[in-house]
């Protein structure tokens, strides 16, 4: 376990999510890698990840051109020429999903891109309406994610290796949006197409959202001299969502529940102690059940819990 360490290798913030979710699912997916075997079959539907997958691609690719263009930031007296470029870019990402997924049924899929398209004109429109004075600035900045072939689209500001977080950390990982403030303040934005979890003033919610805050502080990092870090969010672009945001200021509440985070995930790797352990109803939603069986969350409840105890703080944090 020792290469496993925080000081010997980097880790994603989906990854460090996992270990207050359950350690054992930390473990077999961070340290062994396993992941649910993948099956090609012709699709009737777009499936959540799938869905995600498509928004994300259509944004990355649609800030490029609005940036090429000079439409950044889109306001309400170029929301039309923005409107086409989006469009475009849709049908574009569209058709080369399709290829690659093989839909089985036209109907569906049509009905799926324009349940899609819908949501993405009007999350353009809010960002055409909103008067917090952040611009765009970087897309899809990635940091350590150098080996992975699948990274197809990264800002041209993307560096190869891992950031070094303060907390002890090395995180790997991609930023959605960084968005500047004319004042100098900067913002980190994760994007998320499902529907609204936590609470609008949560820090990590109990470990399970490390994104905000952790991407804040990696930004903080990356632009040391250049801008002041403000906040991390989330923001929930599609209508499942909402449309809301949940902020997270990057103050020294912040910086602590990331500390809080570090020392438990720290303190289990280098311990080897990272035992099936599931936060509640956590294992119906795991891809790892069919290890553990159905009853873990009763059987580890009926275990001591005191060597739990840094993993039961990150729990009970906001």
């Amino acid at each position: 376990m020792s290469k496993h360490t925080l000081g010997s290798r980097s880790y994603s913030p989906t990854a460090l999510q996992n270990y207050a979710r359950c350690p054992y699912r930390f473990f077999l997916q961070a340290i062994h890698g396993l992941a649910p075997r993948e099956v090609a079959e012709a699709i009737d539907q777009l499936d959540p990840l799938q869905r995600g997958s498509l928004i994300h691609d259509v944004q990355f690719e649609l800030f490029a051109r609005l940036r090429q263009e000079g439409l950044l930031p889109v306001r309400p007296n170029n929301l039309d020429r923005a409107r086409q470029k989006l469009d475009t870019v849709i049908a574009e990402v569209a058709a080369r999903y399709r290829d690659d997924l093989a839909p089985a049924i036209d109907r569906v899929w049509e009905d799926g891109i324009a349940a899609i398209s819908a949501d993405l004109r009007e999350w353009l429109r809010r960002a055409s309406e909103d008067d917090s004075g952040y611009v765009p600035w970087h897309f899809e900045l990635s940091f350590g994610l150098e080996h992975r072939p699948e990274r197809r689209q990264a800002d041209p500001q993307s560096v190869p290796g891992a950031v070094d977080l303060d907390c002890g950390i090395q995180l790997r990982g991609s930023i959605d949006l960084v968005e500047r403030h004319p004042s100098g303040l900067v913002r980190v934005t994760d994007h998320k197409t499902g529907k609204v979890q936590g609470k609008r003033d949560q820090l990590i919610d109990g470990g399970r959202t490390l994104q905000p805050l952790f991407y804040a502080l990696a930004a903080e990092k990356l632009f040391a001299g250049q801008a002041t870090v403000s906040s991390g969010r989330l923001y929930f672009c599609t209508s499942a969502g909402g449309f809301g945001e949940q902020i997270v200021p990057l103050d020294g509440r912040a910086r602590a529940a990331a500390i809080q985070v570090a020392e438990a995930v720290g303190e289990a790797v280098a311990h080897a102690f990272l035992p099936a352990a599931p936060d509640e109803r956590q294992c119906d939603l795991c891809d790892y059940r069919i290890v553990c069986g159905p009853h873990e969350e009763r059987r580890a409840g009926r275990k001591p819990q005191e060597r739990l105890e840094p993993l039961l703080v990150v729990r009970a944090s906001p």
